[in-house]
C-alpha cells in the first residue's frame, strides 16, 4: 500500500489495493472530542485542522503522534509544540471531496520556553506550510490581551482526539465543547473544563485533541485565546482526562507576531525530504 502520493503541491492518500482509489476517515486519526457534552462542529472546518507526524504516516494502524491545529494564516498553522519537536516529517490534513488531503511543512517555530522534559512549559509551536490552504480556509485571529482571563469564564474548544478512553476507533469528525476556565488561575496557562466533578461519559480531552484552539465564546468563538497541550490525569484513564491544559496566547502574543514577520519576508525554503 502506498502511503501517499504527490498531488500538485499536496500530497493525497491513495491505496494500490485492487477496488480501493483512496483511503477514508478511518485511516487517518480524525478522532473526536469526547463525552455527552461535545458535538461536531462543521463550522469550525475552515480553521481547525489534523497535524499528523511522520511516525503517524509510516506506521499503518498506529494514531500515536496525531493531533490538532489552528489555521491563523494563509500557510501558518498554530500548534503544540510536542506535535512537532523532534519529528522527521510534519504534515497537515484535511477532508475533501470524500478522502483527505495532506499539505508538507516546510518551516517549524518552537517556543524558546518549551521544554520536553518538563511538565509544564511554554507548548507553542508554528508551522509553515509547503504552499498556501485552499481558499475555504479561513485563518483565525488570536488574543493580544482584549479577552478577560478570568474563573468561570466561557470558551469553545475544538480537536481530533480520541472519543472514548483507549478507543483507537472511535474516528469521526471534528468536535468542539464548551468549557469554562477552572479555579486555579495561572498568568500563563489555562485549566479548562465542564466541571471540576465530571466524568469522562460527560466530558474527555483525549490524545489527539493537544495542539487544538480554546476560543473566545464572547468574540463569536473566532478568536484564539489559547492552545491545549495536556490534560490532568483522571483515575486509571491513560488516554483521556475531563480536565486540560492549555497555553494561554496573550502573554505570547509578541512570539507568535514575530515569527508570522520573520516568514512573510523570506523565501520559501524547498522541503527536506
Amino acid at each position: 500500500m502506498e502511503l501517499f502520493r504527490k498531488s500538485g503541491r499536496s500530497l493525497r492518500l491513495a491505496a494500490r489495493a485492487a477496488g480501493a482509489a483512496s483511503l477514508v476517515i478511518p485511516a487517518l486519526p480524525a478522532f473526536a472530542l469526547g463525552g455527552a457534552q461535545s458535538q461536531p462542529a462543521p463550522g469550525l472546518q475552515p480553521h481547525v485542522v489534523m497535524v499528523l507526524s511522520r511516525e503517524v504516516l509510516s506506521r499503518e494502524g498506529t494514531r500515536h503522534g496525531a493531533c490538532t491545529g489552528t489555521v491563523i494564516g494563509r500557510d501558518v498553522v498554530l500548534t503544540a509544540a510536542h506535535c512537532v519537536a523532534g519529528k522527521k516529517q510534519v504534515v497537515v490534513a484535511y477532508a475533501e471531496n470524500g478522502s483527505h488531503v495532506l499539505q508538507r511543512v516546510i518551516s517549524r517555530a518552537i517556543h524558546p520556553g518549551f521544554s520536553g522534559r518538563a511538565r509544564v512549559s511554554l507548548d507553542l509551536a508554528l508551522i509553515r506550510l509547503e504552499s498556501p490552504l485552499p481558499a475555504r480556509f479561513a485563518p483565525l485571529p488570536f488574543d493580544r490581551g482584549e479577552v478577560e482571563h478570568r474563573v468561570g469564564a466561557t470558551h469553545l474548544i475544538a480537536g481530533y482526539g480520541m472519543q472514548r478512553e483507549s478507543d483507537e476507533a472511535s474516528a469521526g469528525t471534528l468536535r468542539s465543547a464548551t468549557v469554562s476556565v477552572l479555579p486555579r488561575l495561572f498568568p500563563r496557562y489555562l485549566r479548562i473544563g465542564t466541571s471540576p466533578s465530571a466524568d469522562l461519559s460527560d466530558f474527555a480531552i483525549c490524545t489527539g485533541d493537544s495542539g487544538g484552539p480554546v476560543l473566545a465564546a464572547g468574540f463569536g468563538g473566532k478568536v484564539i485565546v489559547g492552545v491545549v497541550y495536556g490534560r490532568e490525569s483522571f483515575g486509571d484513564a491513560r488516554s483521556c482526562g475531563t480536565i486540560g491544559q492549555a497555553v494561554r496566547l496573550a502573554p505570547q502574543a509578541g512570539w507568535i507576531e514575530q515569527n508570522l514577520a520573520r516568514w512573510s519576508g523570506e523565501a520559501r525554503p524547498r522541503p527536506t525530504r
